[in-house]
């Protein structure tokens, strides 16, 4: 192994002096500062897009980012002698954001204000086209979730997890379904939002180094409704923390200090919040798993959505009455 990486180390103008692990990837110590070295995911052409994209946001000033690193010959992607390929970008030297510290939440969520602000104005200079949809794909969850409680219903034999799928749907349901309702006679597009998204930005994105903060992952950066990214991290953060209002007002409130909420963006958060997101996601990996063996992880993840779904409430109460968004819940 070490010598099949040694080949693709030195397909780059760099001089490695130490490895270490990361998630999924080597991390290099070289002559030109921090590396990382990680199987491809996904396609070539989807690589040179964010390779072009990250080019982009760092000249418009959001520059502690991992840009794709050019090999020798000015290739994106590396192959070992085995033909397995391989991408080099820059990362850095630092520790993962505290998902339990308001401070690093504070902080993080401030970094995802200013990315958005850089995002918008890349999106406006290219003037490209954008196709509006429901965000966070609320319609076609909501018609996926149907199909799988059909998929559910027609199994002659059913498991320990399917039972309880079965006895827990029409309460999740009916939550996903007010919610796409309440978007369809509530929401319109603020076009201050539309621009480039992280995608996933959470606490495994943000790294905090020596007096400043890179942000990492962008695997599922695209052009939307840039809100999107701030309701994940509050949601992850959420989940962290047992639903805790008092850290979700002080991540809403600075974040509001760089790129200010409206009362009309508090009720896309409530919204977006409102959605069953993690029943859908069991959901969609039941049906994507072998049916003959649920893994008990699974039955685990479905026991805890619904343990925690009181105390979800609870937060979306309190979201209701310190922003004044009683026309959605009347």
């Amino acid at each position: 192994m070490a010598e099949k990486m040694g080949e693709v180390y030195e397909a780059y103008d760099m001089e490695v002096q130490g490895t270490g692990r990361g998630r999924g990837a080597v991390i290099l110590m070289t002559d030109k500062g921090v590396r990382q070295v990680s199987s491809l995911n996904g396609t070539d052409e989807r690589l040179q897009k964010e390779k072009e994209f990250k080019d982009k946001i760092y000249e418009k000033g959001f520059c502690n980012i991992d840009r794709v690193v050019a090999n020798r010959e000015d290739e994106l992607v590396t192959c070992d002698r085995y033909g397995n390929p391989f991408v080099c970008r820059e990362y850095f030297q630092g520790r993962e954001c505290n998902a339990s510290s308001i401070r690093d939440l504070e902080k993080a969520v401030i970094n995802l204000a200013w990315f958005h602000r850089a995002g918008r104005e890349l999106y406006m200079e290219e003037n490209t086209s954008y196709t509006k949809k429901t965000p966070g794909n609320l319609d076609r969850k909501v018609n996926e979730l149907r199909r799988i409680r059909n998929f559910v219903s027609r199994r002659t034999l059913k498991n320990d997890f399917e039972m309880l799928y079965i006895k827990t749907f029409d309460y999740f349901y009916s939550q996903a379904e007010k919610c796409l309702s309440l978007f369809q006679d509530n929401f319109t597009y603020n076009d201050k939002w539309l621009g480039y998204c992280h995608g996933s930005y959470n606490y495994h994105s943000v790294m905090f180094c020596d007096g400043y903060i890179a942000t990492i992952n962008f695997d599922r950066f695209h052009v939307g409704y840039q809100l999107m990214d701030l309701y994940q991290f509050l949601r992850k953060a959420m989940e962290k923390n047992r639903y805790d209002i008092t850290m979700a007002k002080d991540i809403l409130s600075a974040y509001s200090q760089i790129n200010y909420l409206e009362h009309e963006d508090y009720e896309f958060i409530y919204l977006m919040y409102s959605f069953p997101e993690k029943f859908w996601k069991i959901s969609n990996r039941y049906m994507n798993t072998r049916k003959s063996y649920i893994s008990p992880v699974l039955m685990e993840k479905l026991q805890k959505v619904i343990e925690d779904d009181q105390e979800k409430l609870k937060i979306l109460s309190e979201i209701n009455d310190t922003y004044g968004l009683h026309k959605l819940t009347n």
